[in-house]
């Protein structure tokens, strides 16, 4: 056991002996602060965004067009009446719009609740444009109108989402929709008139918007698939709880970096982009080079002719590595809520929220962040295995470096592009398509990959689980590790 402890001192110092090393380290630090800057931008931006909105640029340019329109049909000889007064109730209530400061941009994200008011007016006086409508027809339309545009003046929206159940009632009535779908829409309206989702336009407040449309889109699912198989079912049903969870105890959420709502847990998610990929950079290079310029310049003859066996040398070698790979990810993550800590004082890190025997678990910020940048370290240690054992077989260490880098950095475009063409079951059982543990371990959340590439492009690999997941690549683990020993220790050195 002496032997074996001694021989890992002499390999870690080995690696801290390099200039390299601390290069990297320091390189790594300052990843760490210049997250915290790209955070700021991205703060910056988002504020500009919101500046631009509150100018209505947009909704000025939109409204030119409008105008330039309305002209160009005025203008024509064969005119069509129709589109031209449709033009000029659309630039009737844009100018409305623009002058009680009512945003109209960003119409895919919007959930404003005066914005929703603004089109279904427009919808409803060009509604009105058709000379068939049965006079009952016309006279609700413009009930509709008047009660709406009180509730615009008035601020009122309160009154407004008594509209909107109104509006499904009646859909009900006229056997528009079932009572299923009824009771479905009423009770998403509940949760809106409760968490006052879509008052104030704001981005802050936008994860609520995006909390009830995951559980309505569940609900939904639960609804008009009857089929649908009891694990998706239970996962559905999850989702539910933990949106509602969130709604209900103000636990905002970001969506990647498109929708920000936690400046703090935005800078961990940036910290966890760059830094842990600088981090998978510096270990399979360092694990390439090791073991091959020890066989190129002859050093690994001297520890060779030591009383220690040729398993217990590679093993103290990639012990090390793992060990280094560990505490540096540990540190890492623990600087990053550090700082985090220091320059965004009024935000909390984000729980990680997930469903156990049908109970809602909050998991604490602190321990998530810790354990999930720990469970990045699972596909790297897979890398860094890989790269030592083509090494060993190559017996320079340019080509495992150049290869394992390509794995690592490129595998999930290459994936995603054939997991877009090939819809059948064997293809979950392809390695890397389970080498992302963090993604099935932390299901719950917007997680790194799910970001920079859609996976949900196949039901199939979206639908792998975290125990298949982390079963395919310890298997992966034990089976280049063994390739590996064999390897070393046939090796004519």
């Amino acid at each position: 056991m002496n032997n074996f402890i001694n021989l890992c001192v002499n390999e870690n110092s080995k690696i801290y002996k390099k200039t390299s090393t601390w290069i990297f380290l320091i390189i790594l630090v300052f990843s760490v602060f210049a997250c915290l800057e790209i955070n700021y931008l991205i703060k910056q931006n988002n504020l500009v965004k919101e500046e631009l909105k509150t100018n209505q640029r947009f909704a000025r340019l939109e409204w030119k067009n409008i105008n330039a329109s309305i002209d160009y049909l005025e203008k024509s000889e064969n005119v069509d009446e129709f589109e031209l007064e449709k033009l000029k109730i659309e630039r009737e209530y844009y100018e409305y719009a623009m002058e009680h400061e009512i945003l109209l941009d960003s119409a895919m994200e919007n959930n404003y609740y005066q914005y929703h008011i603004i089109k279904e007016l427009m919808n409803l006086n060009i509604t009105l444009l058709d000379d068939s409508l049965e006079d009952s027809t016309r006279i609700n339309l413009n009930s509709d109108i008047s009660s709406l545009t009180n509730m615009i003046n008035e601020n009122q929206y309160e009154q407004y989402i008594d509209y909107e159940i109104n509006k499904i009632n009646r859909n009900y009535e006229e056997n528009r929709i079932s009572k299923e779908e009824k009771n479905l829409l009423l009770s998403i309206k509940s949760l809106e008139r409760k968490f006052e989702i879509g008052k104030y336009n704001d981005d802050a407040f936008r994860w609520k918007y995006t909390c009830m449309q995951k559980i309505l889109e569940a609900k939904t699912e639960l609804l008009n698939n009857t089929q649908i198989p009891e694990k998706e079912r239970k996962a559905l049903n999850n989702t539910i709880q933990i949106e509602t969870y969130r709604l209900e105890n103000n636990e905002s959420v970001n969506d990647g970096l498109n929708n920000i709502a936690n400046y703090k847990d935005s800078y961990l998610y940036l910290v966890e982009l760059i830094s842990i990929l600088m981090i998978a950079l510096f270990f399979i290079i360092i694990s390439g080079t090791m073991i091959a310029n020890e066989i190129a310049d002859g050093t690994i003859k001297q520890t060779l002719m030591t009383p220690n066996k040729r398993w217990k040398i590679l093993l103290a070698k990639i012990t090390v590595l793992i060990i280094n790979l560990i505490i540096i990810t540990l540190v890492l993550s623990l600087l990053s809520q550090l700082i985090g800590n220091l320059f965004y004082k009024d935000s909390q890190f984000g729980k990680y929220l997930y469903v156990s025997n049908g109970n809602l678990h909050p998991m604490n910020g602190f321990v998530y962040s810790i354990v999930r940048f720990l469970s990045r370290d699972i596909e790297i240690i897979i890398y860094l295995l890989l790269t030592i054992m083509i090494a060993l077989i190559a017996n320079e260490p340019i080509i495992p470096v150049c290869l394992s880098l390509f794995l690592y950095f490129g595998n999930s475009i290459f994936m995603n592009f054939l997991n877009k063409i090939i819809q059948m079951e064997w293809i979950k059982y392809i390695p890397f398509n389970n080498f992302d543990v963090t993604s099935r371990l932390f299901s719950n959340t917007v997680n790194m990959p799910q970001t920079l590439f859609n996976y949900k492009e196949n039901i199939l690999v979206n639908s792998i689980t975290f125990d298949f997941s982390i079963c395919v690549t310890l298997l992966c683990i034990i089976l280049i590790t063994i390739i590996t020993f064999l390897t070393f220790r046939k090796k004519a050195i």
